[in-house]
């Protein structure tokens, strides 16, 4: 959870952001000063209190941060966060929140936060939820989404939550009779040294497909997953023990701003592991832009199609199991009657049981329906010999004299050991995504200026709609249904319309504030909400920055071209809302615009106090389910990291094949795109040109 200073923070304000006292801690073993804890206890109890309400039979409104016992959860999701200097700012926000000269400067009010009655506390946070200052509602937010994904993502000692109950929220489903085991893999027990002929960091849609060929190709392979090696008893459903352990960073990155979180997979299978299994080959005007842009033929070419066919093919894609949960029905209905485009979402699922418990598969697949490198490439690799390690860190590749040698990582046992592991292979293929492949070359010590640019992270969003009968969003296939009618707004870049499921997790971290009643009562709606999610292809890139300390770092805002087109879509997607039934149209904003629909002009209306509110930087919020890019694809060395083949244009034997070679954006989910790369990269090691 990264917070930025923007030039524009007033020169006091800045100092009093930056000084060493605000962070000084006197246990550096512990998240929190005895002070810092203090002022987090007293946010808490602001954007969660006990609040009376005349019809609260579940206790929702009753069940306040106190009683819930949520700082001390979020005490122990800051103590989680991997990046020491995202830690460190957490601690200064909390001391610049309670700062009496903090306060005086912002506020009027020369008073410690902790210290303010309830009512003036909430005023305090409004001020900073609505600052026209970047840094201030980078803070709050920072804040909020903790606080809420802290309160809402874990069940109470019951088993059970006050909010889960006020909407008929199911929780965790029992687990089905069939034990899936995880994949066989090989133990590391104190330091040590294995030869290989191929070894591959990454288990993802890039690493398990690499592992997969080469493996058939009679190559020996190690793989290295930074992730645990899960089975289907380890798959839960409990949202906040699932994020922590099976996403990246805990589920906890952030760009650097705190504009927007980071989801990604970190297990075995990464993001196939945890995605919502759509699967669009890359289209065809965007293959012909790549190779325009990166001076290739590849993209437009026979063999990159008989790549994704492959992998399609060995995926099982199709729309069989793509029957409409109430959610996606609405989106359908609304396209159809408004003459829009609208399509059945492929699939990579097989015999999967829709409706029973479908829409917790972004947590993972328990029935092995889903068609992740897991179930698929990896499953093949070990078969034929492959060896997996998980819970291993890779610090750095081995190069000797302009040549990858090897690898050398940190392996993390379930005992809480960690062992040195060097593996010593002639040809070293990085597949750890887009955040952590620029990481590893940096780390690595190569020098390409390029590597870290040209990040894109397909920002999305959603417009609710209240609807009188129950749409239950949590339920059914993750993605059944999509719509292209605004996918390209000019240039190739649009929106693509797609749902899906609303839990809790993301439901805190997403939903608007302009106050904890308000807050509270949304979520009590929860069961009656469908939404049009807003899927962007970004123009305008971004950056990975690697510090010092070897840590990636997401630098990225939204630009004016993009934002512009987010709010055609959020224009659109409310007329659609409306047209299916919608009484009432909400964004993501804070504070959220809400606007009933019966009357006369409410459309007119509600786009512009959208606008008012604005849809950059902390207004709105987004979150990245897609990181592409930062070690581009291309021919010419002076514009791109890899060539056509994968390699690195620095250091020789060393292939990058996830989406860190993506050239642009892709505008569908990448998953098959990530694969065809990896297919077409391990047939050209295994001699397949």
């Amino acid at each position: 959870m990264a917070l930025g200073a923007p030039a524009e923070v007033p020169s006091a304000l800045r100092r009093l952001l930056h000084m060493g006292r605000f962070s000084a801690m006197s246990d550096p073993d512990s998240p929190l000063s005895g002070r810092q804890r203090r002022t987090l206890v007293a946010v808490c109890e602001t954007l969660l209190p006990s609040l009376r309400h005349d019809h609260d039979p579940h206790e929702l409104f009753a069940t306040g941060a106190t009683r819930a016992r949520t700082a001390e959860r979020v005490e122990r999701l800051i103590g989680s966060i991997r990046d020491p200097r995202d830690r460190a700012r957490l601690r200064q926000l909390l001391d610049v929140v309670e700062s009496p000269a903090v306060n005086l400067l912002l506020s009027g009010r020369p008073r410690a936060f902790s210290a303010m009655p309830l009512q003036q506390r909430e005023r305090v946070l409004r001020g900073w939820a609505r600052s026209r200052l970047p840094l201030r509602r980078a803070g709050f937010q920072a804040l909020k989404r903790l606080i809420h994904v802290a309160y809402l993502a874990w069940p109470s000692s019951d088993g059970s939550h006050p909010a889960w109950r006020s909407v008929g929220y199911p929780g965790p489903l029992p687990h089905p009779e069939r034990v899936i085991p995880p994949l066989p893999e090989l133990p590391v027990a104190g330091e040590s040294t294995l030869d290989c002929d191929v070894v591959v960091v990454g288990s993802g849609a890039g690493g398990g497909v690499v592992a997969g060929v080469l493996a058939a190709a009679g190559r020996d392979v190690v793989v290295l997953e930074q992730g645990p090696n899960p089975g289907s008893r380890d798959l839960t459903q409990v949202e906040g023990d699932v994020l922590a352990w099976l996403y990246l960073d805990g589920g906890l990155m952030m760009t650097q701003s705190g504009s927007m979180p980071i989801l990604a997979g970190s297990c075995v299978g990464g993001g196939t592991t945890i995605n919502y299994s759509s699967s669009f080959a890359l289209p065809k005007s965007v293959r012909e832009q790549w190779d325009r842009q990166s001076g290739l033929s590849l993209f437009s070419s026979d063999r990159f199609a008989e790549s994704l066919e492959r992998v399609s093919a060995r995926l099982d894609v199709g729309t069989r199991w793509s029957t409409p949960a109430k959610r996606d029905q609405l989106l359908e209905a609304g396209c159809r009657a408004l003459g829009w485009h609208v399509d059945r979402m492929p699939r990579n699922v097989t015999d999967c049981l829709e409706g029973i418990e479908c829409g917790f598969c972004a947590y993972g697949c328990r029935h092995g329906a889903k068609n992740s490198t897991a179930r698929t490439y990896l499953t093949d690799a070990v078969a034929r010999g492959a060896r997996l390690v998980s819970g291993c860190e890779v610090e750095r590749v081995l190069v000797d004299t302009g040549r990858a040698v090897g690898v050398v990582g940190a392996v993390q046992r379930t005992d809480g050991s960690t062992h040195r592991l060097t593996v010593r292979a002639a040809t070293v293929v990085v597949a750890a995504g887009a955040v952590y492949t620029p990481a590893i070359l940096r780390r690595s010590g190569l020098r390409d200026r390029r590597i870290g640019r040209g990040l894109r992270l397909h920002p999305a969003s959603a417009v609710l709609g209240i609807f009188p009968d129950r749409v239950e969003p949590w339920t059914g296939a993750l993605q059944a249904r999509y719509s292209d009618e605004i996918a390209d707004l000019g240039g190739g870049y649009g929106v693509k319309f797609e749902t899906a499921p609303a839990h809790f997790a993301l439901v805190g971290s997403a939903f608007g504030w302009d106050g904890a009643r308000q807050w509270r009562e949304d979520v009590s709606r929860l069961a009656h909400v469908g939404l049009v999610g807003l899927l962007l292809r970004d123009r305008d890139p971004g950056r990975i920055v690697v510090g010092s300390d070897g840590h990636p770092r997401v630098h990225y805002e939204l630009t004016r071209f993009d934002a512009a087109n987010v709010r055609r879509a959020v224009e659109r997607s409310a007329t659609l809302l409306a047209e299916v039934g919608a009484s009432e149209v909400w964004t993501l904003q804070t504070p959220p615009v809400k606007m009933r629909t019966d009357r006369s002009g409410w459309l007119e209306r509600f786009v512009a106090a959208a606008d008012r509110v604005g849809y950059r930087r902390c207004r709105m919020s987004y979150i990245s389910f897609h990181q592409m890019g930062g070690a581009a694809m291309g021919r010419d060395p002076s514009s791109s990291v890899v060539s056509p083949t994968g390699e690195t244009h620095e250091v020789r034997n060393l292939f990058v094949a996830d989406a860190a070679t993506f050239p642009h954006s892709s505008g569908v989910n990448p998953m098959l795109t990530i694969m065809a790369i990896a297919d077409h990269v391990a047939r050209g090691l295994a001699g397949e040109r």
